[in-house]
């Protein structure tokens, strides 16, 4: 999945789940960030650290980290990065790792990651995500579906009067929500 569609299903997720009372301090600003750190760590690293590796999935999207990153939030009761924790993990989940098992296992299955294809360039990747794009048409659902997610979170917050827009961007939560009409402190 493109960085975008991790970012507006998220959004869309935390929506609905804070419409039901959960997660109402959440900053969609840091789940925003979370939802794509996986890429954030791993794609520079394929770049710069490990070029001829042949992966563009690396420790960010491991189950080993994942695991850690988790094993530390219950160590500590740190219930207030649930949801940031929530989709740092659910982007797994959106790029599909039980596919990759190779990588999503690293490194019970093996020191070495999933082998896909040389992407040690930025040109590489840009050229990669259009493979993904011809041989599986079927990703192009999961944009439209994060693209339908980010108008309907919009649309739900009012995100085009520049008041409401300005003030979601400066605080990260957005302004008057129906959860907020609702009574849900």
């Amino acid at each position: 999945m493109l960085p975008p569609a991790h970012v507006e299903l998220t959004w869309g997720v935390l929506q609905w789940l804070q419409e039901r009372g959960l997660f109402r301090d959440a900053d969609y600003r840091g789940v925003a960030l979370a939802s794509i750190l996986p890429d954030l760590v791993d794609k520079p690293l394929a770049v710069f650290a490990f070029p001829d590796a042949g992966a563009a999935l690396l420790f960010a999207h491991t189950l080993l980290l994942h695991g850690v990153a988790w094993a530390v939030l219950l160590a500590r009761r740190a219930w207030g990065w649930l949801p940031y924790a929530l989709a740092f993990s659910g982007h797994l989940v959106a790029d599909r790792m039980w596919g990759f098992t190779q990588t999503l296992l690293w490194p019970f299955r093996g020191w070495r990651f999933h082998q896909w294809r040389h992407v040690g360039s930025p040109g590489d990747f840009l050229e990669a995500y259009a493979d993904i794009v011809r041989e599986e048409p079927k990703l192009v659902l999961f944009e439209v579906a994060g693209l339908v997610a980010l108008l309907w979170f919009v649309a739900r917050n009012r995100l085009w009067e520049p008041a409401r827009l300005w003030a979601f961007l400066r605080t990260g939560r957005p302004q008057g929500s129906r959860a907020q009409r609702r009574g849900v402190p």
